[in-house]
Formats: structure tokens, C-alpha cells, sequence
């Protein structure tokens, strides 16, 4: 694991390792991972039980570390195909990736909050997300016993149905500034939408974490930043400046609200809503080449003005990028994008990304590139990092992983989700 530096807020030294399983036990856990459908209500419960007692020690050592975000169920090594339970701080969070349990949604709900109030100790809201069609499903802690009201007198007259006050409104399930704990550090976690990612990836935490050991006096540009997690991170370890860039407004808007949050320098913090891929062409001097076929022409159909002033926003925070060199980039892309500029394809052209960052990168800097398409051979993966850098003119001194911390296990070892430290 990388070693600690000092910064200006204390990082637990505490590590959760990551040990993989030994072949045996890995034939088994393959066999017995079922589809969720198939499982009856006391056979999915017995699952989640095992697996909350299985993470005692991995709890034990969060709550140390000030993290109240992790996985507490990761279903394609624990048994359940398709199904994940993460805690957020007072949510608990159940996706359905593929055929959902067969039990009712609101028995499910309640089961999940009865096995964690019961095995950790904590009643928590929890939201059912079913990430291909329904809407989501809450179980929430019960209200404290109201006091009994007195009976009326047999001279007091009940009162009309008419001049009944009306019944308040229901409160909200989670307050507006909800947030989760993670090393220390805050962040902001509103209610998922439907079919919606939740707004901190728990599987990222090893990249904060390296963030917060080695980014001191680092200038850090995150490429598809979403929420700026990793940006929060970078500046809380003592980095000298970041840079976010990303697609969404609204993403950008929740990581500059979670620095704040955080008490770090806004003017250090800087935020760029603008298409990823032509800006790192930008950042490392290489020229922009455009395809229109894949931009709205005429014929559009969506709504031209809202269309126009994002389109014109994000041009402007594009023409005034110019070539720069960073000490780390972190590269998080997603599997599949297109824009006018291009594709993101993390399987077949991962190059075209890689390539701008490497040159976009300082001698002797880092980049942190992740591909988390679980086809992707790990392997074959660095070997492209190592062909593509050196192509570049910039070959690559050394290459390490950074594997996903204990709350994700893996049976074998060999991760969804490839993180590399390129140097």
C-alpha cells in the first residue's frame, strides 16, 4: 500500500486488505451465486446475515477511519447474481442490476433493515432501486411512540370532521443535507432516482485514499469527474490545485458543494462543465478532430434554446483551455459514450483516451486510469497502458494495481474494476 504523508487533515493510517480467496473456495462461491428470483425470502435473508458478519472486522476498522460508506452485501461473490447493499451514512441502499428478488418490495425493504438494525446495531432508512424499470421502494425507521392523547370528557363534544386540522405533510425520507463519511471527509448524498447512480462510488474509495496519501503539492486534473470525489480528496491530502472536469453541471455543482463542505480552499477547486474528450485533447496539445455526424443538426427534436445555452456554456469552457501538464490524472470514464467529438469505448479504444493524459502529464507524474468492464482482461488491459504511453514518446517507468478495498471481494482476485497507477 502506499506510504502516508503528512498533510493538513490526519488520514487513519488503518488499511483494509484485501486477500483473495483460495481456489476451492472460489470453485464454491461460483457455484452457489444464484439469481436473486430463484431465492426464497429465508434464503436471501441467510445470505445477507453471513455477509454482514463476514465484514465485523472491515466495520470495526470504518468506524475508526470515520467511513460510514462501504458495501455491506456484494452479490456477485456472495451468493446473490446481480444484487448489492451499500450503506450511505442513514441509507441503505439495495440495487437490483438484473430479475429482482421474488419477494414483495416492501417485505424486502423491511428484511434489509431488520438484518442490519439486528447484526450492526443501526435502524436505517432503505431504498429499493431496481436499475432496469420500477421506481424505488422505501422502508424507514419507525417514529418514536407518540404520548396518548387524553380522553375527552362526556361534556366536551368531538370535534366536526370539518374543523379537523389537516394532517401534515409527510417529512422528507433523508434531510436535504444528508451526507455520508468517508475517511474523515464528507459528502453529500441525496436520494438516488430511479435507474440513477447513487452520488459517491464506493468501489472508487481506493483511489481517494491513495489521493489523500500522495497528492500533497500535486496539481490533479479528474477527468470525468461526476461529483468531484476523487477532487475532494486530492485537495484535502494537500494538493496544490484540481481541476474537474466533467459533462454534467449538476455533478460539478455537488462536488463544489462537498468542498465546501469540507472546508478546502474554493479557489483551489476549480470546475469545468465541458466534453471530456476534446479536453484533454486541449490539456496535451493535440488537435481537435470533430465528427458532426454524431452531433444534433436541424432535425433535432429536443428542446433548441435549453440545447443552444448548454451547447454555447460548454464551448466557451472549452475555448479556454490551453496545453498544461499536470503532476496526477485521474481517468474514470464510463463504458460507452458518444459526442461529437467521438466515442468513449473502454474496450475496444482505450487509447484515445489514455494517450491525451499521458501527454497531459508531467514527467515523472501519475496516471490513474480505471476500466471497470468487467470483460476486459486485466493483462491485456496494461499491456495496451504500456504500447499506447510508448507510442506517445512517453513510455511508462512502471505500472502497479490498486486493487478495490475488502468490501468488494473478489473470489479470485481479479477485479470488475482495473485500477492502475501509471508512472
Amino acid at each position: 500500500s502506499p506510504t502516508m504523508c503528512s498533510s493538513a487533515r490526519a488520514v487513519p493510517q488503518l488499511q483494509w486488505s484485501v486477500r483473495p480467496l483460495p481456489p476451492a473456495h472460489r470453485m464454491r462461491v461460483a457455484a452457489m451465486c444464484a439469481d436473486a428470483s430463484m431465492l426464497t425470502a429465508e434464503e436471501l435473508e441467510h445470505k445477507v446475515v453471513l455477509a454482514l458478519r463476514t465484514r465485523a472486522p472491515l466495520l470495526a476498522a470504518a468506524a475508526e477511519e470515520r467511513t460510514t460508506a462501504y458495501r455491506l452485501f456484494h452479490g456477485a461473490t456472495e451468493g446473490v447474481a446481480g444484487c448489492t447493499l451499500d450503506r450511505y451514512g442513514e441509507l441503505l441502499l439495495w440495487q437490483n442490476f438484473r430479475r429482482p428478488p421474488s419477494l414483495p418490495e416492501s417485505e424486502h425493504a423491511e428484511m434489509l433493515r431488520r438484518c442490519v438494525r439486528d447484526e450492526i446495531g443501526i435502524d436505517l432508512l432503505v431504498q429499493i432501486n431496481d436499475r432496469q424499470r420500477r421506481a424505488p421502494v422505501h422502508s424507514r425507521p419507525a417514529p418514536p411512540p407518540l404520548s396518548p392523547s387524553p380522553s375527552p370528557s362526556p361534556s366536551m363534544p368531538l370535534p366536526s370532521p370539518s374543523l379537523t386540522p389537516p394532517s401534515p405533510p409527510p417529512s422528507p425520507l433523508l434531510p436535504d443535507d444528508h451526507r455520508c463519511l468517508e475517511l474523515g471527509l464528507e459528502y453529500f448524498i441525496p436520494l438516488p432516482p430511479a435507474g440513477r447512480d447513487p452520488a459517491l462510488y464506493l468501489d472508487f474509495r481506493a483511489v481517494r485514499r491513495w489521493l489523500l496519501a500522495n497528492a500533497r503539492g500535486a496539481r490533479v486534473l479528474n477527468a470525468f469527474a461526476y461529483t468531484c470525489g476523487a477532487s475532494v480528496a486530492a485537495l484535502a491530502g494537500g494538493a496544490a490545485e484540481t481541476v474537474s472536469i466533467d459533462f454534467s453541471e449538476t455533478a460539478l455543482a455537488m462536488g463544489r458543494r462537498n468542498a465546501a463542505r469540507n472546508n478546502l480552499p474554493l479557489e483551489r477547486f476549480h470546475t469545468i462543465c465541458v466534453d471530456a474528450l476534446p479536453a484533454l485533447r486541449k490539456y496535451a496539445g493535440l488537435p481537435l478532430s470533430q465528427d458532426r455526424r454524431r452531433s444534433k443538426g436541424r432535425g433535432a427534436t429536443s428542446s433548441r434554446s435549453s440545447r443552444s445555452r448548454a451547447d454555447l456554456a460548454r464551448k466557451k469552457s472549452l475555448d479556454r483551455i490551453r496545453k498544461a501538464e499536470f503532476d496526477i490524472v485521474v481517468l474514470d470514464p464510463p463504458t460507452w459514450s458518444t459526442s461529437s467529438f467521438g466515442a468513449v469505448d473502454l474496450v475496444r479504444d482505450y487509447q484515445s483516451l489514455f494517450k491525451p493524459c499521458v501527454l497531459a502529464t508531467k514527467r515523472g507524474g501519475t496516471v490513474i486510469a480505471v476500466n471497470h468492464v468487467a470483460t476486459v482482461d486485466l493483462d491485456s488491459w496494461l499491456d495496451v497502458l504500456q504500447r499506447c504511453a510508448t507510442k506517445a514518446g512517453r513510455p511508462l517507468r512502471s505500472v502497479s494495481v490498486l486493487p478495490p478495498e475488502e468490501d468488494f471481494p473478489s473470489p479470485d482476485g481479479r477485479h470488475p474494476l482495473k485500477i492502475a497507477i501509471a508512472v
